[in-house]
């Protein structure tokens, strides 16, 4: 009993306090997605970004940082609980005897914990880098090329639907061709996109009789 006590004392006074209350924080995040209050993705960021290549910023060499402590390439809230978990195992190992008087006292702890956390919890989340990373089905990408019906009376510059046959419910799609007007049940070719008007232009493929 004494040594539970020793680290609860530990754990609730400088330097390790603010460990504690960052490993508290993710231990009531993932309590509330058990228990179904929170979804396991609530406060997850996206960051998702390119980096501008035309002229490169500050910012870009920022999240280059990010992206090698794979930040974003697994869930911020688990990136986050492994280094806080890692920050306050440091801390309470290494750090609890030290007195802190100020800020000052502080700093180089929390300097040094969080550079030795940092490199831990890059090595502990490397194995998961895209296991997380969730493609949406039917991206305008994948379905260029893809042949698809015409379901509506003709297909103009103007006018015409289509549908896709996928894994589950058709895909029906808003398609418009340059060539001579093209009839229902004909069998067309996804050729282009256009992302102003959100249509897809066809080509008739030939079909033998």
């Amino acid at each position: 009993m004494k040594i539970v006590s020793e680290l609860i004392h530990a754990a609730i006074n400088w330097p390790t306090l603010p460990a504690t209350v960052l490993v508290a924080i993710c231990v009531l995040y993932w309590l509330s997605v058990i228990v179904g209050v929170l979804e396991i993705d609530f406060l997850d960021i996206d960051l998702d970004f390119e980096i501008g290549s035309d002229s490169p910023s500050v910012l870009d060499f920022g999240f280059i940082g990010l992206r090698f402590l794979n930040l974003g390439e697994v869930p911020v809230m688990l990136w986050l609980s492994i280094f806080s978990l890692s920050m306050w195992m440091l801390s309470i190992n290494f750090d609890s005897e030290i007195e802190i008087n100020t800020l000052m006292d502080y700093l180089p702890l929390f300097l040094r914990n969080a550079g030795i956390s940092l490199v831990v919890t890059k090595l502990i989340t490397q194995p998961f880098k895209g296991y997380f990373q969730f493609t949406p089905p039917n991206q305008i990408e994948t379905l260029l090329g893809k042949s698809c019906r015409v379901t509506s009376s003709t297909v103009t510059d103007q006018f015409g639907q289509a549908e896709l046959e996928t894994e589950g419910a058709p895909l029906k799609l808003h398609v418009r061709s340059e060539e001579e007007a093209i009839q229902k049940g004909d069998l067309v070719r996804l050729a282009d996109f256009n992302t102003e008007q959100q249509v897809f232009y066809v080509v008739k493929i030939n079909q033998e009789s």
